[in-house]
């Protein structure tokens, strides 16, 4: 499970947040997909509906691991961009968009701003599993851009409750682009090897 304190942490930020909240997760390698589901589940009983966007597993992969945990899928909308860079074969679902290979960020930002009218609770999220596989795909400057859309997404209308996780691996959270990414968050919570 994530630290009980980093756990407290995302709970403060997210009951302070009114207008929703800009979160960034430092996680170390060998807790990334516990830290992920206890941060999903924690949204997800707090009665959070969300988008979750998968870089580092397939749609069906992840789900299966998060409805293992207990966490209510069905609150879920996944944007799977993770099983057309695995080259794996995608198959369709009412909770899933999958992106194609490009990983283009126009296509992304699509998806986001089709999926979020789909929720159906007042309180929602966008939850990056990986800020930092993008880079590995897409030039910096389009990380950026992308980065920075989610975060005018959630400050743009006080109407909105949108929580923003983006999820950056701990080994690389120095780098100039994440620190740039983490001017703009409320709150950094480093998640400490267990």
């Amino acid at each position: 499970m994530v630290e009980e304190l980093a756990n407290k942490s995302l709970e403060r930020v997210i009951q302070e947040g009114n207008q929703g909240a800009i979160i960034m997760m430092e996680l170390p390698a060998d807790a990334y997909f516990d830290a992920n589901s206890d941060t999903i589940k924690l949204l997800t009983d707090e009665g959070f509906e969300g988008i979750y966007i998968s870089f580092q597993r397939p749609f069906k992969n992840i789900s299966s691991f998060l409805g293992e945990k207990g966490i209510d899928v069905d609150k879920l909308l996944f944007i799977d961009a993770a099983a057309s860079l695995s080259g794996e074969q995608q198959h369709e679902d009412m909770h899933c968009i999958h992106i194609s290979q490009a990983i283009d960020i126009d296509e992304l930002v699509k998806a986001i701003y089709t999926s979020l009218p789909k929720l159906k609770s007042k309180k929602r999220f966008v939850f990056i599993d990986s800020l930092t596989t993008i880079t590995l795909y897409k030039p910096l400057s389009e990380t950026m851009r992308f980065s920075e859309f989610l975060v005018r997404t959630v400050r743009k209308d006080e109407a909105e409750n949108i929580t923003l996780i983006f999820n950056v691996a701990k080994d690389l959270a120095q780098k100039k682009f994440i620190r740039d990414v983490a001017f703009h968050v409320d709150q950094v919570i480093s998640v400490e090897n267990q």
